[in-house]
């Protein structure tokens, strides 16, 4: 049958019917030949089970696939698959009795086989059909959840390219600006300066947290005690107003990929990007613990509001004063997941902001 032909038919409805058909002739013939000369009431209840089980699962599933997510040619195929079962076992029945068939001699025995087995060919095939069409529509969710991850990376790459060339330009003509300026434009210029490189850091941010969504990564033994350093390094490069202390030992590895230091990065520039500079002091401590590396990234900032501070790992979550995306933290919680790692968040000893991040070390 073609496929225009089968947007006719509505699987579903001919499986319950046939279910039905079971269920039925099952209650019939036991009522009719098999109940009077059952003598236990066990007996009778086993025999009608027997008969009627097969039947009634076929009835019930014929019922959920109407109301189920699968498309009407998924059903048609369930539809097909229940028959072709019922006609097997139909038929396997038919061919025991052949023989009493050709002599007219049809018993309620006979019957009673025919009955049961086209039955339990019907329940199996129609099993069989639900999982084969769960099966083919996961494959086509999974098909499409890639293709839209695709287009996901594509238009990330597409806004990291242009966007962040021309939001670096205009922070860089924002520069040349703030030696023609007079002290009342000099707010705006920095206005402009401070929003480009949120912009930078939006792109960066969303760009990691695509690649996070990829199934093909491959984790290994990464340097920790390398990423940390060149962290601590790369904040004090670009802000050298900020006090950093750190104590991070020789050796420490975990098994991770080459975006583990973003989860470092933002933390210290949420770090930087809250808080004055000039008073801030972070510090960093890196730790061996039970099979993992635990760090501690405190300041003595303003710390995290409290009306976020229980939810503050959530995507979009932001202080009422922030000027940010509510991203990075999200991003933080995200990457410490994909490594099978945890972080945590407390009030540090000087009233701002601690971060415990644990990651696993390789075996």
């Amino acid at each position: 049958m073609d496929g225009a032909s089968r947007w006719y038919i509505d699987g579903s409805e001919l499986v319950a019917a046939l279910g039905l058909v079971f269920v039925m002739s099952g209650v019939t013939l036991w009522w009719e030949s098999i109940l009077p000369t059952t003598m236990s009431i066990q007996a009778a209840l086993y025999e009608l089970v027997v008969h009627v089980l097969f039947g009634g699962i076929v009835l019930i599933l014929g019922v959920h696939i109407e109301r189920s997510e699968l498309s009407r040619d998924e059903r048609f195929a369930v539809m097909v698959w229940c028959f072709s079962g019922f006609l097997f076992l139909f038929l396997i029945a038919v061919w025991s009795g052949l023989g009493a068939l050709f002599e007219g001699n049809v018993t309620a025995a006979f019957v009673s086989e025919v009955v049961v087995f086209g039955s339990m060919g019907g329940a199996f095939g129609v099993i069989a059909g639900v999982n084969h069409g769960r099966s083919a529509r996961n494959r086509r969710l999974a098909e499409r959840n890639e293709d839209q991850r695709e287009t996901l990376v594509l238009l990330t790459r597409l806004l990291r390219h242009d966007i962040r060339n021309d939001m670096t330009a205009i922070s860089g003509h924002a520069e040349i600006l703030e030696e023609h300026v007079d002290e009342a434009g000099e707010a705006s210029v920095e206005v402009i300066r401070r929003r480009s490189e949120a912009i930078i850091r939006l792109l960066q941010d969303t760009d990691t947290l695509v690649k996070t969504l990829g199934d093909d990564r491959e984790f290994q033994p990464i340097d920790f005690s390398a990423v940390l350093r060149e962290e601590v390094a790369s904040v004090v490069d670009d802000h050298p107003a900020v006090s950093v202390e750190s104590d991070i030992p020789d050796g420490l590895w975990v098994f991770a990929d080459g975006l583990v230091h973003q989860l470092f990065s933002n933390l210290l520039g949420n770090a930087v990007a809250h808080n004055d500079p000039e008073e801030l002091t972070i510090r960093i401590e890196a730790t061996r613990r039970d099979g993992t590396i635990e760090t501690v990234v405190a300041d003595d900032g303003s710390g995290l509001p409290e009306e976020i501070r229980d939810h503050c790992f959530e995507l979009g979550e932001q202080g009422p004063e922030s000027e940010g995306d509510g991203l990075g933290l999200y991003l933080v919680s995200r990457l410490a997941d994909v490594y099978d790692g945890s972080v945590d968040h407390e009030e540090s000893e000087d009233g701002g902001a601690k971060f415990i991040i644990r990651l696993p070390t390789p075996e």
